[in-house]
Parts: structure tokens; sequence; C-alpha cells
């Protein structure tokens, strides 16, 4: 991890966390998290904002903290080594003014698994008692699998390395009040499940619907410049965004994929959509027995699944659906429960939820919801649904057990799509 204090007390703070340790073994993602958190520690030369970050790295494999500070502090279970023997901490050493300042690099004493809320928590926790500030902005880096959880630490399995979406909530919701922007570079994670799983943990969330490319370095000084100490954390998570944005609308920044959407959410609204899901869930149970209408409802879910992973051009995951497709969709169905349900779900969704999107095709509108794929193919094709067995049951149960699905009852209909 990373920290930088230029003062007791900032109006702003950046806690990043990147798990780069993966079933890959390749050193692509060790390459790029170095270059992130290069460029992180470069842009937090501001005034107003400090950072703290933590990585995970492949090679030389461990869980790294470093810290800048005027005295460097001591944390429990990590060790002081050398920056100069690892090549992120040793440039970053090279760039600070060491007049002012210490740079203390510290490696975790024992094989810490990145993909726990433990980890996580612990992480925070440090964060903000290492660089207090009236509000932060947490950012991930890393894999993910949506509404399946995030990370996938070393071995690649599911279970039990993969962060799930209730122990992320927890991790962020019990350090302190909430966070202003929670900031995902992890595929698919703009859905409904997210947000509502996040909304007491913080007040904002940006996120794509498709795949987050690996390659790349996010505009940090651009995103820095967005935090200023009197605009509100709306406001500011619509800057961040719309930097993003602008900087993925160039092909170069994106490649190899066609779209990178983005979206900003408000957490705020997450109660307003869960009474017309909840409605909708059981308008749609109730049309089960009628065969004309069931097709139809399957017609209008499989017309708003997005995509695949492996295809560039339409980076999504046939295991979601665009929410307001499938709205305007359900809205199209001879039944007026699922119709007049459907279209309260939207209006609330584009209305109150979506603060602000850009995509570069029109098949991704906002943010996503989890729908099991039907056909073997779409199965085969998805990163959300599992083809093994055991993991699948793993998810399911997984995903039954969401704020979501026990508020609302979706994974009734989630995980028992229609036939088609």
């Amino acid at each position: 991890m990373a920290e930088r204090i230029l003062s007791d007390r900032k109006p702003w703070a950046v806690l990043a966390y990147t798990v780069a340790d993966d079933h890959s073994g390749g050193s692509s993602l060790d390459t790029s998290a170095q270059q992130e958190l290069k460029a992180l520690c470069d842009a937090a030369d501001f005034g107003q904002v400090s950072i703290a970050a933590q990585v995970d790295f492949v090679s030389p494999k461990g869980v790294f903290r470093g810290t800048i500070t005027a005295k460097p502090p001591k944390s429990r279970g990590f060790g002081d080594v050398r920056a100069e023997d690892h090549p992120l901490w040793k440039a970053i050493l090279g760039d600070i003014d060491e007049q002012r300042s210490t740079l203390t690099v510290q490696r975790e004493q024992k094989d810490l698994n990145a993909a726990t809320a433990g980890v996580l928590r612990q992480f925070l926790r440090f964060g903000q008692s290492r660089v207090p500030a009236d509000r932060y902005v947490i950012f991930f880096y890393g894999h993910a699998y949506g509404p399946m959880g995030l990370f996938c630490d070393a071995t690649g399995q599911r279970q039990p390395d993969t962060l799930r979406l209730n122990d992320l909530a927890t991790s962020v919701g019990t350090t302190g009040g909430r966070a202003a922007v929670l900031v995902f570079r992890d595929c698919f994670m703009n859905t409904l499940e997210a947000a509502y799983q996040l909304k007491d943990a913080a007040e904002f969330m940006i996120a794509t619907q498709a795949l987050a490319p690996i390659l790349g370095v996010w505009p940090w000084a651009e995103v820095m410049r967005t935090l200023t100490p009197d605009t509100s954390s709306g406001d500011t998570g619509l800057a961040i965004v719309q930097a993003l944005a602008a900087f993925l609308d160039q092909p170069a920044n994106r490649d190899p994929f066609a779209d990178v959407p983005l979206s900003l959410l408000d957490l705020e609204a997450a109660e307003a959509f869960a009474r017309p899901l909840t409605a909708l869930t059981t308008a749609l149970e109730s049309v089960r027995g009628d065969a004309a209408l069931a097709r139809a409802c399957a017609k209008a879910f499989e017309g708003a699944r997005m995509g695949a992973p492996a295809d560039h051009d339409q980076p999504g995951d046939p295991a979601l659906v665009d929410v307001l497709t499938l709205c305007d969709r359900l809205r199209k169905v001879k039944d007026e429960r699922v119709a007049r349900q459907a279209a309260a779900l939207g209006d609330v969704v584009k209305t109150k939820l979506v603060r602000w999107h850009h995509a570069q095709q029109k098949r991704f509108t906002g943010t996503s919801l989890f729908y099991k794929p039907v056909k073997a193919e779409d199965v085969t094709r998805s990163y959300l649904q599992a083809e093994d067995p055991a993991t699948a049951t793993a998810d399911a149960a997984h995903y039954a057990s969401l704020a979501l699905c026990v508020a609302t009852g979706w994974h009734r209909i989630a995980l028992d799509p229609f036939p088609v």
C-alpha cells in the first residue's frame, strides 16, 4: 500500500485497493497495476488530496504497503523492506522530496488473501487512520464477476477466493461513515445488485456494465483536480466519471474493446427502485402459467442480454440484461401488471439512479441486472454464470443472499428464467 500524508487532515483522500494476484500467472495485470499506482502517487501532489493504496502482486508475490509520511508509521503484520528492491516503490522514491517526506515500504509478513473481507477492512481502516480526510474516494482495481464478486487472488476459484458483494459492502460500511464515491476499474460492477448492496456504504459509485481494460493508465491528474473542498460528492462523482469517459472515448484508451460504458449511480436512489422491482417480480411470477405471456416475457429478457466477454465489439456478458432495455421490452407485453411495473422500474432507474451515463453503443443504457442464461452457448460464453456445477451452486446461494434479492425476491426470476 502506498500512502501520502502532506498535512494532518485533507478535504479528500483516495483509498486504492488493487489485487493483481490472480490465476493467470502472467505479468500483464502486475505491470498495469504498477503503472496505475505510480500515476496515482504522482497525482497526489496536490494540497487538498492524499492517497493510501495497497497492492497484491504476482511477482514478487505478496501484499505491499508503502507510506510517504513525515514520520514513518508502523503497521501490524507488515515489515519494512527496501524501496529500491521493487520497481514500483523505487520509481515513487525517485519522485518524492526527501527533504520533506520519508518513504517507507512494508510487505505483509504472512501470505494474505487480498480477496477477503478482513484484508480489505484492515486496509481501509489503515488508510483512514494514515490519511485522514473529510471525504473519501475508494478505488478498486482487479478482476471481477459483477454480482458474483470481485477478485480471485491466486487460485482463480470463486470459492473461497472471491470477495462477495455482501462482504465488500460490510468492509466498506464498517470503517466509519459512508464513502463519497466508489470507483470500480473492475468488469461488470455496474449492476442493481451492487448499487443496492452498497447503498449504506457510499453515496455514489462509478462502474462499467461491460469489461474494463487491463492495459492503459487512467488520467489520474485530471481525476485529482476534481477533488475540491467545496464541491458536493455528487458533482465530484460527475466530474470524475466525465473525465474517465472522455479518456475512454479515445479508441486507444479502451483497446481492445469497442465500448467501455460508464455510469455514475446515485446510491440514495437504491431504495426507490426496490419497490417497483418487487412488484415486477410478483407480476412476472404471475404470468408463468400463461404460455403466450411467458413466451413474450422470455423474448423481452433474451432481447435485453448484452454481448459476451470474448466479443470485443460487444464486450458484455450474456448473464446480464440491460435494465432500461428490459423495461422497454416488458412494457410491450400484453399484461397490464407486467407492463405497468416495468415502466415504473424504468422510470426510477432512468431519472433517479443513473445520474450520468456514457457509452459508444446504444445497447448499454445505464445499469445491468443478473438473469441466468438459458441457452447452453450463453452459459459457455459467460464469465458470470459458472459452468462448473459446484461453483454455480455456490454462486446461486450467494446471489439469493444479496440484499437486493432479500428485499425484492428478484432471485426467483433471475435464477429461474423463462424458458426459450
